[in-house]
């Protein structure tokens, strides 16, 4: 399941928008810009985060906290901007990944980021991820090869997922550790590799090989051949 962050000044706003896309099945949490808004990103690990703050001024600083966390892994930016404040700025909508003009439904929200997920990590319609074989169900978090369910723990899980979902994408173990484990998690990174080398005894074997390592800098998922 996708981690979706809403930031928005207006907490009634924000809080109703969350609870709306909740009963659209998409999980999202809510918090509001303040001074070290770059740290609560970076801690939550959102996949997506929706950006609803009426003055463009205000926007920047996130949009660039943002920036700053994509050199090490995707974060699309959906911008929710009142028309008034469009007007206003007219860079806004060229600086994030998409927008809707405020006022507008919850259903056009939901219809952005669906869109926006497909095209950041490669997820079809009804939340699966391919490559050959293999097939993880991420409204289900269900992995199966050749039709064969199999049992990942909470972490194999989540690193198996994330990679999939970034295919052909380079992440550190620093990245894998952030993302999975955690900002605040002290382990090193041999933790990465133990749990590389358990997922790897799980779905490869024979012709299957999935993941690869890259001497000297991490690991990646391999594309699927077109």
């Amino acid at each position: 399941m996708f981690k979706i962050l809403l930031i928005s000044k207006d907490a009634e706003k924000g809080s109703q928008i969350a609870r709306e896309l909740h009963v659209r099945n998409i999980v999202c949490s809510h918090i509001s810009p303040h001074e070290t808004v770059d740290e609560d990103i970076a801690d939550r690990a959102p996949d997506l985060v929706i950006l609803a703050l009426e003055n463009p001024l205000a926007a920047s600083p996130v949009i660039e906290a943002i920036r700053e966390l994509r050199r090490e892994r995707p974060i699309p930016i959906l911008a929710l901007i009142p028309k008034d404040a469009l007007q206003k700025s007219r860079d806004l909508p060229f600086a994030v990944d998409d927008f809707v003009v405020e006022p507008c439904e919850t259903d056009e929200i939901a219809l952005r980021i669906e869109k926006a997920l497909k095209e950041t990590y490669a997820v079809d319609s009804k939340d699966l991820i391919r490559s050959n074989d293999l097939v993880i169900d991420l409204a289900r978090r269900e992995v199966a090869i050749e039709g064969k369910t199999l049992s990942l723990t909470f972490t194999e899980y989540e690193l198996l997922a994330f990679l999939a979902a970034n295919s052909g994408r380079v992440f550190t173990r620093e990245a894998l550790l952030n993302k999975i484990w955690g900002y605040d998690y002290y382990g090193g990174d041999r933790t990465v590799d133990v749990h590389i080398r358990r997922l790897r005894a799980k779905i490869e074997w024979g012709q299957h090989s999935f993941i690869e390592t890259v001497r000297g800098v991490g690991y990646r998922f391999k594309k699927s051949p077109d």
